[in-house]
Parts: C-alpha cells; sequence; structure tokens
C-alpha cells in the first residue's frame, strides 16, 4: 500500500512540474522558470532509472534536491522583497510563491524514496 502510495504520488509531482514548466513557455523569462520546474520533476524522477537506486546516488539526489531547496528558498524571498504585496495579481509574488512551493517539494523528496533495494 506504501509504495502504491509514494509512486501514485511521485507520477501526480512530475506530471504536475511538467504541467507547470510548460504554463511558463509565454512567459517574458520562460527559460529560467521552465528549467526551475523540469529540475524538480527531474529529481522526482529519478527513482525510476536503475541507475540512481544505489543508496549512495539515492543520498546524493536527496542532498542535492535539499540544497536546490535551500537555493530555491533564497531565491523566493529575493524576488518577494522587489514587490512584497501578497496578491495573486502581482506576478513577482506567484513566482516566489512557485519556488516555495517546489522547495518545500524538493525538501519532500526523500520522503518519496523506496528504502528497499530493488
Amino acid at each position: 500500500m506504501i509504495p502504491f502510495f509514494t509512486d501514485s504520488l511521485r507520477i501526480a509531482t512530475v506530471l504536475a512540474w511538467l504541467v507547470l514548466a510548460g504554463l511558463q513557455y509565454r512567459e517574458p523569462d520562460s527559460r529560467v522558470w521552465i528549467l526551475a520546474y523540469l529540475t524538480v520533476s527531474l529529481l522526482f524522477a529519478t527513482e525510476w532509472f536503475l541507475f540512481f537506486r544505489d543508496t549512495g546516488r539515492r543520498i546524493l539526489i536527496a542532498g542535492l534536491g535539499k540544497s536546490i531547496a535551500i537555493g530555491y528558498f533564497i531565491w523566493a524571498m529575493y524576488i518577494y522583497l522587489d514587490d512584497p504585496r501578497p496578491n495573486l495579481e502581482s506576478r513577482i509574488f506567484r513566482e516566489s510563491m512557485g519556488l516555495i512551493v517546489s522547495a518545500i517539494w524538493l525538501f519532500l523528496l526523500p520522503v518519496f524514496q523506496r528504502s528497499e533495494e530493488a
């Protein structure tokens, strides 16, 4: 039951961040945001590749995810301080919230990694 739950959340996460990356296509600075969202999707998708099933590589991916999450938090605060109006009509507020949600999901990445060797 738990592997089914984590696999379902992993699939939903990968698909959601792919959609978010696709929605950024028309933005003025689309390359930056597409790359930011694809990074989250890619790190969650590593569990499906046999190369990343080794314990050391899982620890590396989890550490990489946490360090990117810290960078996303700092980046979000930097963007938010440029225009600190908390409303959804502000593009800057939406961008900072997208980075914060991405950072939270990257901090949760080790929870979704399988503990058994496959």
